[in-house]
C-alpha cells in the first residue's frame, strides 16, 4: 500500500499546479460575482418562476446554499473537463515520455501503476476539486452577504439547519462521483485503452464504434443492444451526480419556502443516495463494471508490452 500511495502521490506532484488552478478559479470567479447585486435574476424552483430583483434579498441561508452549489458545481465542472482532456495521453504518458524503463524498474506492479493513475484522475482528484469548490463557496458566501447585509448576517445564520445540511450534501455529491465514475467505467476506461493501443487513432475509432453499434449493429440484431446501454449508462450518472429523486413532487411557491425546507433537506439526500445505490445493486451495474474492467485489463497488458 506504500507504494500504491506513493504512485498517487506522484500523480498529483505532477499535476498539481493545473489542479491548484482548477481548484481556484471557480473560487475567485464567484467572489467577483458576490460583489454584484444580481439584478434581474429570475429563480426558478420545479418550473415554478420567481423573480427576485436583488440577489441579497433571498434568505441568508437560501444564499449560503445557493453559492454552495453554484461554486461546488463549477468546480466539478472544471475538473470533469480537465480530466476528460487528459485521459487519452495519460494512456501512453510514460511510454512518450520514455519513463517507462525507470517506472518498471521499480518494485512495483503494472497494475499498481495503472490503478495509480486511473484512481487519481477519476476520482481522488476530482473529489478534491469538489469539496474545495464546497469550501471555498463559504468565503463566496461571507464577502456575497457581508457586502450586502453586514458580518453579523452571515454570523446569525441558522447554523444549526446549514452544516448538516452542507456536509450531507457534500457527502451526497462525492458518493455521486462515486456511482457515476462506476457506471461511465466502459466508456472511460476503454477510451483509455484505445488511446494506449491505436494512439491518436483512437477517438475516432471509439467514436466510430458506437456510431456503427448505434446505427446498424442495433438494427440487426433482434432486440437493440448499444443504444439502450448508452442510454443507461448515461441515465444513471446524472441521476447519481444530481440527486434528481429528492425532490420529485416537490413545489415551492418563494424561496421562503424553499428555506423552510432546508432542516430536511439531510434526510431527502439520504433517501436519494438510498434510492441511487439500489440502482446500483442491478445486473446492469455489474456488467458495467466488468466492461471496465475489461478496459483496465488492457491497459495493463499494454503498459506490459510497452517497449
Amino acid at each position: 500500500m506504500d507504494r500504491f500511495f506513493t504512485l498517487m502521490k506522484r500523480e498529483w506532484m505532477q499535476h498539481r499546479i493545473g489542479w491548484l488552478v482548477v481548484m481556484a478559479v471557480p473560487t475567485l470567479l464567484m467572489l467577483v460575482l458576490s460583489l454584484f447585486d444580481g439584478r434581474g435574476l429570475q429563480v426558478k424552483i420545479d418550473g415554478d418562476a420567481a423573480v427576485v430583483s436583488e440577489l441579497y434579498q433571498l434568505p441568508v441561508a437560501l444564499q449560503t446554499m445557493g453559492w454552495t452549489f453554484a461554486t461546488g458545481l463549477l468546480t466539478f465542472v472544471l475538473a470533469c473537463l480537465a480530466v476528460l482532456a487528459q485521459l487519452p495521453g495519460l494512456a501512453r504518458r510514460d511510454v512518450q515520455d520514455r519513463s517507462i524503463e525507470f517506472w518498471r524498474s521499480l518494485p512495483t506492479s503494472h497494475v499498481q501503476s495503472v490503478g495509480a493513475t486511473v484512481l487519481m484522475h477519476l476520482l481522488v482528484l476530482p473529489g478534491l476539486a469538489l469539496t474545495a469548490g464546497v469550501l471555498g463557496a463559504q468565503l463566496v458566501a461571507l464577502v456575497a452577504i457581508s457586502s450586502h447585509l453586514g458580518l453579523g448576517a452571515w454570523l446569525t445564520q441558522p447554523w444549526w439547519m446549514l452544516l448538516p445540511a452542507l456536509l450531507v450534501m457534500t457527502a451526497r455529491m462525492l458518493l455521486g462521483l462515486l456511482l457515476a465514475v462506476a457506471w461511465l467505467s466502459p466508456l472511460l476506461l476503454l477510451t483509455m485503452a484505445a488511446s494506449a493501443w491505436l494512439k491518436r487513432w483512437a477517438v475516432p475509432v471509439v467514436v466510430a464504434t458506437l456510431v456503427v453499434g448505434v446505427q446498424w449493429l442495433d438494427r440487426q440484431l433482434p432486440v437493440a443492444v448499444v443504444k439502450p446501454a448508452l442510454d443507461r449508462m448515461a441515465t444513471e450518472a446524472l441521476n447519481a451526480l444530481l440527486a434528481t429523486h429528492s425532490f420529485k413532487g416537490m413545489h415551492f411557491d418563494s424561496p421562503e419556502g424553499v428555506t423552510a425546507a432546508l432542516p430536511d433537506l439531510p434526510v431527502l439526500l439520504l433517501r436519494d443516495a438510498a434510492q441511487v445505490l439500489g440502482n446500483a445493486a442491478s445486473p446492469a451495474f455489474v456488467v458495467a463494471l466488468l466492461v471496465g474492467a475489461a478496459g483496465f485489463g488492457l491497459l495493463v497488458l499494454r503498459r506490459m508490452r510497452a517497449e
